[in-house]
Parts: C-alpha cells; structure tokens; sequence
C-alpha cells in the first residue's frame, strides 16, 4: 500500500510512503471513496482526504473507543491481523507522523494518489 506522486509532465511516479499490512488504512480509503474491496486500487486522492485521515486517526489515538467507527480494521487476504492490538495503533501513530511531519507535494506539477500491489 502506498502514496504516490505522478508528475504531470514526465508521468514519473514516486513512492513517498508505504503500509504493510494496515488493513486499517486501506478500509478507510475503500469507505471514503466507496469502491469495491476486492479490487486492486490505484486512486487520485488529494490533500483534504489527507487531512481527514489524520483528523481521523487524529481521534482515534485520543480515544481509542472511535477505532470501530472512524478506522475499523478488515479481514482479506494479505491483510494481516484485524485485532486492535499494539501494531495497529503503531500504524496510525507512524501514519500520523508522516503526514504531518514529513509530508509533502505540489499540486501543480505533481498528481497524488492511493495504490496498492498485491
């Protein structure tokens, strides 16, 4: 699972960030966008979906009784566990940290998406 820049001109593409098994963080992007979510995904997202998946995790991380609600997590294949144990709020807190932190891209020459390989 990964965020992906595009430039627009060269149609270069560039990993900024990456999941492993964060079952969490796609489900949040197949209910946002409501796909189906037995496809593969490769999906232009932009900076506000961004921002209300940190506001979400965000949340989460204040009161971990909004996990069902704003980030459940979801069974499938190569999805790893769906338990609310210390790795899924590892993934929310490393998530959170890189998009508030580290993040960063221009929309005028870059497009940005959500894609996955499986």
């Amino acid at each position: 699972m990964y965020l992906q820049t595009e430039n627009k001109q060269t149609g270069k593409a560039v990993i900024i960030h990456s999941w492993r098994k964060a079952n969490q963080i796609r489900d949040w992007f197949v209910r946002r966008f409501e796909l189906d979510p037995n496809d593969q995904l490769k999906i232009p997202i932009t900076r506000d979906d961004l921002d209300a998946l940190t506001s979400d995790i965000e949340q989460v991380l204040t009161s971990h009784a909004l996990a069902l609600e704003l980030l459940p997590t979801a069974s499938g294949f190569f999805f790893g566990s769906t338990d609310y144990d210390g790795y899924y709020f590892e993934v929310l807190r490393d998530t959170r940290h890189f998009l508030q932190k580290e993040f960063t891209y221009n929309s005028d020459s870059e497009n940005l998406y959500y894609t996955e390989w499986w």
